[in-house]
């Protein structure tokens, strides 16, 4: 860790999300940051220190996943199960708590996690899931609708945020509101109302516990489309907010990402 803070600029200036030079050098020898993630990193230092010869950064979230498996494992399925919304069975000896993460169904055994019958090898699902059953979030869900800036040691991630995430779901289906309901169907969404007024408001299911709520107001004369993504305000009991950062990512880029094979497949098809 000493090694990787030698290379930062040591100003604590926050802009990469994390309050000290010294916590970021941390987040990024734990693997839950890129040392790229500094905005003032210079190109000579962007090499890591190697813990091992060869070492990869796959190397470093796996090796995290596996201390949170060991977490993961200990706990009581059937008291868990309850508490974060999965679905707890106890077949000949055998606890399985079951749950969906992006739509995608996972099972959670004494073995480790498990997707469609056999040992899950992303690593990055197994560090977002493992974290979610260890954590045994115990906060009921509030209402309360929030940005992932209203969570403590996040405000410098909001730009970076709404560029990648709500910019990039706005300018994918800027012209196209039947496609968003389409592709928001196929991910588990669910058209709602209420807290926002927009032209289009769907929940999703991130976990069974950690729902996202994306706006949509459609292009007009003046405006091009744009698009809001909200969180309960209880997610930061139930995830680290660094790894939630990261599956709104995800679930923004398979939501695009079908947007983007529907748009390739067009133009395959047309003759």
């Amino acid at each position: 860790m000493i090694d990787i803070y030698k290379k930062l600029p040591k100003t604590n200036c926050g802009k990469c999300g994390v309050p000290t030079c010294m916590a970021f050098a941390v987040k990024v020898k734990n693997a839950q940051r890129k040392i790229s993630d500094c905005p003032y990193i210079s190109p000579e230092n962007m090499e890591l220190p190697s813990l091992k010869p060869n070492v990869t950064q796959e190397d470093n979230y796996e090796r995290v996943s596996s201390e949170l498996e060991v977490d993961a494992k200990r706990t009581n399925f059937k008291e868990v199960s309850a508490a974060i919304g999965g679905h707890f069975e106890a077949n000949n000896g055998c606890e399985i708590i079951r749950l969906k993460m992006l739509n995608k169904p996972y099972e959670m055994r004494k073995e480790g996690l498990f997707e469609n019958g056999e040992y899950c090898h992303d690593s990055w699902s197994k560090i977002i899931i493992y974290d979610y059953i260890r954590r045994k979030g115990d906060k009921p869900l509030t209402g309360e609708w929030v940005t992932l800036g209203h969570f403590p040691n996040t405000a410098s991630h909001v730009k970076a945020f709404q560029r990648s995430a709500e910019e990039k779901v706005a300018t994918a289906f800027n012209d196209d509101r039947d496609k968003l309901k389409v592709h928001s169907k196929e991910l588990g969404g669910i058209e709602t109302s209420g807290k926002m007024k927009a032209d289009f408001v769907c929940r999703f299911e991130l976990l069974p516990r950690i729902p996202l709520y994306l706006c949509f107001w459609e292009a007009d004369e003046e405006f091009q489309a744009s698009c809001k993504l909200f969180l309960d305000s209880s997610a930061e009991a139930y995830i680290d907010i660094e790894y939630l950062a990261y599956l709104v990512e995800r679930f923004v880029e398979k939501f695009t990402m079908e947007k983007t094979r529907d748009n390739t497949d067009s133009i395959l098809l047309t003759p």
